[in-house]
């Protein structure tokens, strides 16, 4: 059910916008054309991700994810994920935390798609004015990622779930759309790299708030 409503949403928003360019084009102003022609695209890329997702869920869910092994510089790869969330310009992220963490025996292209996940949701549930940080360090024999933001946070009934396959949180379902897959490939992966991960909500006195911590071995 999850899977069929988001598939067919931006399938609908595609097929309406081609519809009507198709029959009305040549009467529509090229500012309407525009602006149909990139709801089209920006679909497009959001059922990309849908299936990408849906790819990623089933070869971590058959074990054929092999990580490689390689030192990765912490720092340089949250600044370079943050960069790439940051795109649009209209958002800014704060990072925190000890500079230059080397990290072993981490794949760094899955790392990527992890924080990428992370932070994306950051910044999809804090709203348009919220609040995203990020913060590094290492505590004894781990190397720590966390990643905060200053949403509605998670209810206590749903926090034990948020990385099952296809769950997503009552309180968040009416903010933002999507398969309810991140978090679950999230942990795949981590888990694939042999770390773990974990949530916390609310972590704010006025109950609001979502923090997500990676902790990989040194």
């Amino acid at each position: 059910t999850s899977l069929g409503h988001d598939l067919r949403t931006p399938l609908t928003a595609i097929r309406g916008a081609i519809g009507t360019l198709r029959a009305n084009g040549d009467a529509l102003d090229a500012a309407t054309r525009a602006d149909l022609l990139l709801a089209a695209e920006e679909e497009t890329q959001r059922l990309t991700r849908y299936l990408s997702n849906i790819l990623d869920m089933v070869r971590i869910e058959n074990r054929q994810i092999t990580p490689k092994r390689e030192v990765v510089d912490l720092t340089d790869a949250v600044q370079a994920a943050v960069r790439r969330a940051e795109r649009d310009g209209t958002r800014r992220i704060v990072i925190s935390g000890a500079p230059d963490l080397l990290a072993p025996r981490l794949d760094p292209t899955l790392l990527d798609q992890v924080l990428g996940n992370l932070l994306d949701n950051a910044l999809k549930f804090s709203g348009a004015a919220g609040a995203v940080g990020v913060r590094t360090a290492r505590e004894g024999p781990e190397y720590v990622i966390v990643v905060e933001d200053d949403g509605a946070g998670i209810p206590p009934e749903d926090l034990h779930r948020v990385f099952d396959p296809f769950h997503r949180a009552t309180r968040t379902d009416r903010i933002a759309a999507g398969t309810g897959l991140g978090l679950s490939i999230c942990r795949g992966l981590v888990q694939a790299m042999g770390g773990r991960i974990a949530a916390e909500s609310p972590i704010s006195p006025d109950g609001r708030g979502t923090r997500i911590t990676l902790r990989f071995p040194a």
